[in-house]
């Protein structure tokens, strides 16, 4: 079932939420961010009670609502700014309803999927709305670094737990291990030339491919000959990336 009323409620609390957000003059300071975060902060936690009797099942739309306000913040046109809410709104849903059917149904790989999506999705907009804070704000980089080590960090272990339920300890030493490179990652991109959209799609790359390795060696169907290819193709679209998107070179 894709349709769920209850989550369908609260993905357009969070609609109108983001919706409010656009209402009010957008000014890039730390109380208008304070203003739009903490409001979706608190749909996300009352939704994931509500939905699986449990607050800590609200990290990953935790995750959407601190995130979009933040890349919300860099859109300008209106046009743009309503695709991109309803955008965050439709993964907030899925989100949600990955995290209710597996919390009735651990073995529901179309939930799985479903919650898996959304994480990407939402590590794009973490991935790209933190480093274009950083870009935009006198925000030290090791801040920057711990950040992405942080939400790489439980996303990935969000991820992980619906596949290997018995042996936890290794699912947090896989989570950490990926956030650990992803905090090195954003480290080497922020000498590189390029904006806070550009830099999220690559680290997102970056991502994918190693967990895509981890998700599949959970599930005792990791491939040589598939991983080398499809870290092949991925890194055709890095490069395909790079010299199709502008260079900020600073002289």
């Amino acid at each position: 079932m894709v349709f769920h009323f209850s989550v369908f409620f609260w993905s357009v609390v969070f609609f109108l939420g983001l919706q409010g957000v656009i209402l009010n003059p957008i000014t890039l300071t730390w109380s208008w961010y304070l203003f739009a975060i903490i409001p979706l902060l608190v749909v996300a936690f009352l939704a994931a009670n509500r939905l699986t009797g449990k607050y800590a099942d609200a990290y990953l739309p935790g995750l959407l609502a601190v995130s979009s306000p933040i890349l919300l913040s860099f859109v300008d046109h209106p046009t743009e700014q309503q695709i991109f809410v309803f955008l965050c709104s439709g993964m907030f849903y899925f989100a949600l309803l990955g995290i209710y059917r597996l919390r009735y149904a651990p073995n529901d790989k179309t939930a799985q999927a479903i919650l898996s999506t959304a994480a990407m999705a939402a590590l794009f907009f973490f991935f790209s709305g933190i480093y274009g804070f950083y870009l935009n704000f006198s925000f030290p980089l090791w801040g920057m670094m711990l950040i992405f080590f942080l939400g790489t960090a439980l996303t990935s272990y969000e991820t992980f737990i619906g596949v290997e339920r018995e042996n936890k300890r290794r699912v947090k030493i896989y989570s950490v291990l990926l956030g650990l490179m992803m905090g090195e990652l954003v480290w080497i991109m922020s000498f590189w030339p390029f904006g806070s959209l550009t830099t999220g799609a690559i680290a997102l790359i970056f991502y994918f491919m190693a967990w895509d390795i981890a998700f599949d060696t959970f599930r005792k169907t990791l491939s040589l000959r598939r991983a080398v290819i499809r870290m092949f193709l991925f890194s055709l679209l890095i490069i395909l990336l790079l010299v199709s998107s502008p260079w900020r070179i600073l002289v």
